[in-house]
């Protein structure tokens, strides 16, 4: 199970939590500033353009609306 300290600051929640009171922007903010810059360690997402489109194809052939 995770710390309180990590829940609170899980960006799922943190907009309620500040309406709540249980943390302040600023404490966030400083919070997010403290993080480690990981950028370079992530990789690009590239998507297939045709393959977005033979599904198309196949969900329009198929009588399928999505």
């Amino acid at each position: 199970m995770k710390h309180r300290y990590e829940i609170s600051y899980d960006v799922r929640v943190i907009e309620r939590d500040i309406r709540g009171g249980t943390i302040t922007k600023k404490d966030y903010e400083e919070h997010l500033n403290k993080l480690a810059d990981i950028s370079e360690k992530g990789c690009p997402l590239v998507i297939d353009e045709e393959t977005n489109q033979s599904s198309e194809i196949t969900n329009s052939e198929s009588g399928e609306n999505r």
